[in-house]
């Protein structure tokens, strides 16, 4: 049976050839998002800082700007306000501030003395104090942590040692890369953003792993004696098509999101947009560039130990 193909199977274009320009731009890329996360810092959402979330619906129209005029008013000039539908009538507000919690009035409250009580109605009230948001970020620290380390173990015992630094790597790469999305957009880093680094690790994991699999596929065939650049190489292009067609899909799926939708949902889906793309690429210019790196090295220690026994 044959499957449909966007890059012939008989395709060779040398992937490995350029993997040290990639790699130092990625190097380059990575220090300035490290450093710009830990001078600037992300702009974390209320999840993580403390807050309240306060949906509203009027019974007139009402522009976003003159909800924002409201809130400043208040004392609340930089509070997020989100319009839900298109009668101008529903509204998600976020505030820094924390309210309620040791007597003070509340937004919900503030505003329906501002407004008058029967010119809107309260939806819903949602807030977080900023132990619980600290504990959050803790929590969510630990899960792209624990992660990490256990699809590196399953990568470990799914191949070999040669395989594992390589996809932990380009893992950690792409992590990285998405955080800077978030740094340089400034979108509000919130538990869906979390949710959206572990389903672009997942991603960039299986993508990685498909190679790989190809790769031992390959040594198989041809014997451990098959130089591994040109083995990664042929890897890559038997599934070039195959990571085309995959990435081509979940675009499909993803973006009619990022342009319809509003809110903490259209940033998962411009950043998941964005991991896909990078996931792609560092599975070719950065997990399989390291696997030769490893086999290198594996090479020169069994050469080493070969030559010391010579001499024995």
């Amino acid at each position: 049976m044959k499957f449909f193909q966007i890059i012939p199977s008989e395709t060779h274009i040398n992937f490995i050839s350029k993997f040290r320009v990639f790699l130092l731009f990625s190097i380059l890329a990575g220090v300035a998002i490290v450093a710009g996360v830990a001078t600037k810092g992300l702009n974390y959402g209320i999840d993580f800082t403390g807050g309240t979330v306060v949906q509203i619906r009027f019974n007139e129209s009402h522009n976003a700007e003159a909800v924002r005029k409201l809130l400043s008013g208040m004392g609340e000039p930089d509070a997020s306000v989100v319009a839900l539908g298109q009668e101008s009538l529903e509204y998600l507000i976020t505030a820094r501030t924390a309210q309620d919690i040791k007597g003070q009035e509340s937004l919900d409250k503030k505003l329906g003395a501002l407004t008058g009580l029967d010119k809107l109605e309260v939806q819903k009230v949602d807030i977080v104090g900023p132990k619980v948001g600290a504990e959050l970020k803790r929590a969510s620290l630990l899960a792209l942590f624990y992660s990490i380390v256990f699809i590196t173990i399953y990568i470990w015992l799914r191949f070999d040692f040669r395989f594992a630094p390589g996809a932990t790597i380009a893992m950690v790469h792409d992590l990285i890369m998405v955080a800077g999305f978030y740094l340089v957009t400034g979108k509000e880093f919130t538990i869906t953003a979390v949710a959206a680094l572990l389903t672009i690790a997942g991603y960039s994991v299986n993508d990685t792993i498909v190679i790989y699999d190809r790769v031992r596929e390959l040594l198989k065939k041809g014997g451990e004696a098959l130089p591994i650049p040109e083995t990664i190489n042929r890897a890559v292009n038997l599934t070039l098509s195959r990571t085309l067609l995959t990435a081509g899909v979940t675009f499909i799926s993803i973006v009619p999101i990022m342009f319809f939708c509003e809110g903490e949902i259209q940033s998962f889906a411009m950043a998941m947009c964005f991991g896909i793309f990078v996931g792609s690429y560092s599975t070719i210019y950065i997990a399989s560039p390291f696997a030769i790196y490893v086999q290198k090295i594996l090479a020169k220690r069994k050469s080493a130990g070969a030559a010391r026994t010579v001499t024995a």
